[in-house]
Order: structure tokens, then C-alpha cells, then sequence
């Protein structure tokens, strides 16, 4: 993708492969290559916008609104699972504070694309553009500084039993996600030449994710950053 489609910055993750079973030790990295799913997504948002031709219209409003309602499916998972647990050592309130900071414009920016969706609004790249940037700043900074309140720092703090029924807790969340729209996005914003065994998936479940759940929405993914197989792709 060119590079003008790097409006926000993406958090800092050594490379490599991770025990993702070390739950004190990883839980940060797993969070923050999430967050680095949402920022790629959203720079793809902000910069393709304006350039989408009319018979992608519909295919670009249907991929905007898959990362909207996975960003919502996140920040009610912490809110509900992980920020409880965390807030027994220490407040995790500025987290939910940040959360409701962007929610209005987070909102319009959604409510725009519905309307599109519906062929109630003209589709609109500048504005849509516009709606990103009325939240995208707030949002990604948010991103950036949730990673220090999860450090393995904190969250060795914790008992590893209780730690671990948390996090079986949230992956279950995680499980109930759709594969054939969330779980795609996910994979096709993340770099795995950066870290290679992320998302912890069973193989099983990455081979249906990459040769099955990925066609029926197959027009949404070429805005997407990587490919079903994880290469660098372009669409613009």
C-alpha cells in the first residue's frame, strides 16, 4: 500500500515469535498487534476514502462498517472482562474515560457509512475522510497509551491462576467472533513477517480463515493491507 496511506502511527512490537501461553509476559504484545490491526485498518480507511471508484462504493461502506463493529465488540470485552480484573491492582478508569472521548464522532463516522449502506446518503469520500479525522487522533493515541496500564510489569502482579481464567475468559469472547468478516479483517491487517504466530489460532482454524471464510467477502479485502497469505497488497 502506498505510503500516504500511513496517516496514524502503529505501536512498536519486536519482531519475532511469542509464547502466547505466558500470559503475564505476552498479554501487552497480543494487545498491541490487535491495536495495530485497528490503525492499519483505519489508515486504509482515511486513505482510500476519497479515491474509491463508484462500483467499490458498496464493497469500501461494508468494510469500514466490519472495522466499526469489531472496534465496539473490543472496547466492550475490556470494559466487561479485562478492566474489571485489572482494576483490583490498579484504576483502569482513564482506559473507559478514553473509550467515551471518541465515542460521539466514532459514532457519526459509523452512522454516515449505515446511511450509505441503506442508500439513504450519497457516498461521499471526503467526508468520510473528514468523519475519520474528527475522531482518528483521540482514538490512536488512546491505542498507544492503553499498552502501558497492560504491562507485563502489571500483570505479573497477578496470580497466574486467576490471571489465566481471565484471559480463558476473553479468548472465549474472542472465539465467538465471525470468521467470515471479523476474523478476516484481523488477518489481513496483521504483519506476519513481523510476528509470525499471531493470532494464536489452532492451524485448522488459520487454513479455513485463509482458503474458506475469506471469499464470500472477498471484495471487502482488496483494501486491505496483506493478502489472504499475508503478502503486502495495493489496491489504489
Amino acid at each position: 500500500m502506498a505510503s500516504q496511506s500511513n496517516r496514524y502511527p502503529l505501536i512498536s512490537v519486536n519482531p519475532g515469535s511469542y509464547d502466547f501461553n505466558n500470559h503475564a509476559e505476552t498479554f501487552s504484545v497480543q494487545m498491541s498487534l490487535i491495536h495495530n490491526v485497528f490503525i492499519r485498518c483505519l489508515n486504509s480507511i482515511w486513505y482510500h476514502a476519497p479515491l474509491v471508484k463508484k462500483e467499490d462504493e458498496e464493497a469500501f461502506v461494508g468494510y469500514c462498517l466490519i472495522w466499526s463493529k469489531i472496534i465496539h465488540g473490543h472496547h466492550r470485552a475490556e470494559e466487561t472482562i479485562v478492566f474489571p480484573f485489572i482494576q483490583a491492582k490498579f484504576d483502569m478508569s482513564t482506559n473507559v474515560d478514553q473509550h467515551k472521548g471518541f465515542l460521539g464522532p466514532f459514532e457519526e463516522f459509523e452512522a454516515y457509512l449505515k446511511s450509505v449502506s441503506a442508500k439513504t446518503s450519497a457516498y461521499d469520500g471526503e467526508k468520510v475522510r473528514a468523519l475519520v479525522e474528527a475522531f482518528g487522533d483521540t482514538f490512536v493515541e488512546h491505542l498507544h497509551e492503553e499498552i502501558p496500564t497492560i504491562s507485563p510489569e502489571r500483570m505479573k502482579q497477578f496470580e497466574t491462576g486467576p490471571l489465566d481464567a481471565m484471559i480463558s475468559v476473553h479468548d472465549e469472547y474472542i472465539k465467538s467472533h465471525s470468521l467470515v468478516t471479523d476474523m478476516v479483517l484481523v488477518t489481513t491487517h496483521h504483519d506476519i513477517s513481523q510476528v509470525p504466530n499471531w493470532p494464536p489460532a489452532p492451524a485448522p482454524i488459520r487454513w479455513i480463515i485463509k482458503n474458506v471464510t475469506y471469499w464470500p467477502y472477498r471484495q471487502y479485502w482488496k483494501f486491505s493491507p496483506f493478502s489472504r497469505t499475508g503478502e503486502p497488497q495495493s489496491l489504489y
